[in-house]
């Protein structure tokens, strides 16, 4: 069985990151003869954020839900061995995501080294995303030439990789992160425990079981 999973997320969603180290483990739990094509898409959930990024109370959250949800945050983070501590601002993630976007087709041997690097140097390090030596540094960190992938990002081409992911999203219905559609058939949303996506990998055999049986039936 084969399944295509394409991942909306954004470096800066707390959720995204979680649900990243919850759906690794799912892929890891798979049995034998289920080949997975994951697709990160790079969805840029607050594109209003300046470069120099913005305070978190700019996000316009009463300070004890805040609180709250970064109490349940850091709790679900912990279960997944993750770490959520110095986060000093909302970072601007558009050179991140386009970063991620061109390692993944480009160097996609080192692009999930790159995509944990980037997440733990946001919610772990304090780092901020919206730097350019930033992005600089964790790529590097990774084995990825800077000069390469300053050739590939300053020229603009991977501003399509953000934009047509924004169309898609709006296409599907897509407003938040991390959205995880499998085959193009459904989506299932937010950090969803291990067995959710377990189940969700079974449904996607059975809607491709039926699609087969359809074929059948057109092609007898």
């Amino acid at each position: 069985m084969s399944v295509r999973v394409e991942v909306f997320s954004d470096y800066t969603c707390p959720w995204c990151y979680v649900g990243w180290a919850r759906f690794e483990k799912a892929l890891r739990q798979l049995p034998d003869g289920v080949v997975v094509d994951v697709h990160w898409r790079p969805f840029e959930i607050h594109p209003e954020v300046p470069m120099e990024g913005m305070p978190f109370e700019d996000l316009g959250y009463p300070a004890d839900r805040w609180a709250s949800m970064q109490e349940a945050l850091r709790a679900s983070a912990a279960a997944e061995g993750l770490i959520v501590e110095n986060r000093p601002k909302v970072s601007n993630t558009h050179r991140a995501l386009m970063a991620g976007a061109w390692a993944q087709d480009d160097l996609p041997d080192l692009f999930p080294a790159f995509h944990e690097r980037i997440f733990v140097g946001y919610f772990d390090e304090g780092r901020d995303l919206g730097d350019v030596q930033v992005i600089d540094s964790l790529a590097a960190s990774v084995g990825i030439e800077v000069n390469q992938m300053h050739a590939a990002l300053d020229q603009g081409g991977w501003e399509a990789a953000l934009h047509d992911t924004t169309v898609d999203a709006r296409k599907m219905g897509i407003t938040g992160t991390p959205t995880f559609v499998f085959n193009r058939s459904f989506a299932i949303y937010g950090a969803q425990p291990v067995d959710a996506f377990l189940r969700a990998f079974e449904n996607a055999k059975e809607v491709q079981n039926d699609d087969s049986a359809q074929d059948r039936e057109v092609h007898s």
